[in-house]
């Protein structure tokens, strides 16, 4: 069974005094995970890097587990917040025009800082382990379904929800591991170009050639 969701906070800041150090014990703790790893990572380590008592930071964050499902959700949340604002403009706009754009945006996002991409990522995991709900996928789901309706008719696809899913899933694996493997790709403006070739092939393809068929003459003169 799932371990005890561990809590973000213990209390939330309210002055503007606190919110800026709960930032800056967030930061530091994205600066000791890109540069130590989580097992490596420690409140003391943590508190160090932020230039505050270890004390300080058990009045906001009552455990490492603590710290980092923050972070995630710290991050998750810009993530999310500009994709969704990346969508406004973009809701009269041709499919493909779109389809390019926020690829484009999903692609910056992850070049914004890619060593902390990665090691979030991989601790998405741990956030399974601990009960704890991916609030924010579920989110983006919900925004490129929305986005998506009222173009339907138009896709091949017959059930939105699975297309949603495996749309969004593709784009993101694709980009997480050019992150990991083939960083050069986020500068490559034919990256963006293959990807929403394949998204654009899956949510309406072009129809199939058709074969000519030639007669028994025609065959002949080749031969």
């Amino acid at each position: 069974m799932p371990r005890r969701p561990p809590p973000s906070r213990r209390r939330a800041p309210r002055q503007e005094r606190s919110q800026a150090t709960c930032d800056a014990i967030l930061t530091a703790t994205a600066r000791v995970l890109v540069k130590d790893g989580y097992e490596a990572a420690s409140t003391n380590r943590i508190a160090q890097e932020a230039g505050v008592s270890v004390g300080s930071l058990y009045q906001y964050f009552p455990s490492k587990e603590g710290l980092v499902t923050a972070l995630l959700e710290q991050h998750r949340a810009r993530s999310v917040a500009d994709f969704e604002a990346g969508l406004v403009p973009l809701a009269g706009q041709p499919l493909p025009v779109a389809m390019r754009a926020l690829i484009r945006q999903v692609i910056a996002v992850k070049r914004e800082n890619p060593r902390l991409n990665q090691v979030l990522h991989e601790l998405m995991p741990r956030m399974r382990q601990w009960g704890l709900s991916d609030v924010y996928s579920q989110r983006l789901f919900r925004l490129v379904r929305a986005f998506l309706a009222p173009r339907f008719e138009d896709l091949r696809p017959q059930n939105l929800d699975m297309a949603v899913f495996i749309l969004v899933t593709t784009v993101e694996a694709l980009c997480h591991t050019a992150v990991t493997e083939r960083p050069d790709y986020l500068e490559d403006e034919s990256f963006v170009e293959e990807i929403a070739t394949l998204a654009l092939g899956y949510l309406r393809p072009e129809p199939a050639a058709v074969p000519v068929r030639r007669t028994t003459r025609e065959r002949t003169v080749r031969m």
